[in-house]
């Protein structure tokens, strides 16, 4: 087997590969990137880097793992950060021996070279042969980088309302961004970034850079919430991957299933949206419809609630929306008057077996986490 760094020129190989790995869970998921594999990188940072484990007799590609460098807020510090994104291994057990073997010059190569202090990783905990591989490896003895969890949360999907859910502020005043807002908004999401760990936006300046870099997001496309003051007091960006990046279900467990069925009921009494058939039925890879709920801040419960309703309302009429909750950020509780799913995740630390684990990681450390709920899945 022979590492390499993977080249622009890689991008259809690399989709191909990637596209042929379905997650498990309730809903088994095909990843689709139909424009370019490395455009979902480039949204998230300018920095990243792809390495492709080939056959050195085929040629053929066996493993890949891109990693993503950024400079994030972290303890109070401005700190270069790596994220191991994708990592992709086929059965071959040869390519499983020489990841194994890699995993570590990589991230040593890595924080040499973009000079990265801490490196981390998302773990979907319904995945169990992933948890067991990277948490609970066989062989002891071999030098792997040891995972240490960080945070706990949810990825909630909002399918419908009840018909006993209300807005609990109707007269809110929900508005799209415009220049003319600008400032204001720009000084909000200063300030709630600010209150979470591994921020991105901790001045104005990453906040304009970001969202400079993000592809088909516009200064629109927020939903900005004032009290009556004019002030700022929450605030929303939805926004599709469509055409960058793709879920198409193949196939539903018996759970997700009679979830899906009662979403087609409630669909004709005009409470839900309904979710993609499956691959298994149509024979078509149609994918999920779904908005990202990006930048989402609120100052309590029911100015979030009011943004879900207005983006909801906003969506077109088969999407539905998604976000992340910290198990310690309680304002961002999913409401119980929605008709909605979650999914549990693990955000993870990887150390290198001969390093102590870094302060921040004590349980004492309850400060929430900034994460896009796109750069997770």
């Amino acid at each position: 087997m022979k590492l390499d760094i993977a080249q622009a020129q890689d991008h259809t190989e690399l989709k191909e590969f990637f596209k042929s790995f379905p997650s498990s869970g309730n809903i088994d998921l095909k990843t689709d990137r139909p424009r370019d594999f490395f455009m979902r990188y480039a949204i998230e940072s300018d920095q990243y880097i792809t390495y492709a484990l080939r056959d050195e007799k085929t040629s053929s590609i066996e493993g890949a793992a891109s990693f993503v460098i950024k400079n994030l807020w972290v303890n109070q510090e401005e700190t270069t950060v790596a994220f191991a994104r994708d990592l992709r291994i086929s059965q071959n057990r040869k390519a499983i021996l020489s990841w194994g073997q890699h995993a570590l010059p990589i991230m040593n190569e890595i924080e040499k070279t973009m000079n990265a202090k801490i490196f981390f990783s998302v773990l979907n905990m319904n995945e169990i042969q992933a948890l067991n591989a990277f948490l609970h490896p066989r062989d002891q003895r071999r030098e792997l980088p040891r995972y240490y969890l960080y945070r706990r949360f949810h990825m909630v999907s909002l399918h419908g309302r009840f018909p006993w859910c209300i807005n609990p502020l109707p007269r809110l005043k929900i508005r799209r961004a415009s220049t003319r807002t600008w400032d204001a908004l720009v000084q909000y999401v200063v300030k709630k970034s600010r209150e979470k760990n591994l921020s991105s936006t901790w001045t104005a300046e990453k906040f304009a850079e970001k969202v400079e870099r993000w592809r088909g997001l516009d200064l629109s496309d927020f939903l900005v919430a004032m009290d009556s003051n004019e002030n700022i007091v929450g605030c929303v960006a939805p926004w599709s991957s469509g055409g960058i990046e793709e879920f198409i279900p193949m196939s539903y467990s018996l759970r997700a299933h009679n979830f899906r069925q009662f979403l087609k009921f409630g669909r004709w009494l005009g409470w839900t949206r309904t979710l993609t058939k499956p691959f298994s039925r149509l024979k078509v890879e149609a994918p999920l419809n779904f908005r990202y709920l990006c930048f989402l801040y609120a100052d309590n419960e029911d100015i979030f609630e009011s943004l879900l309703h207005a983006a909801f309302d906003e969506a077109r009429e088969n999407e539905f929306l998604v976000y992340l909750q910290m198990r310690s950020d309680l304002t961002l509780r999913r409401p119980l008057d929605w008709v909605s799913a979650q999914s549990p995740y693990g955000l993870y630390a990887m150390i290198p077996p001969d390093r102590d684990p870094p302060e921040f990681l004590h349980p004492r450390n309850d400060q929430p986490v900034e994460l896009e709920p796109f750069f997770v899945v």
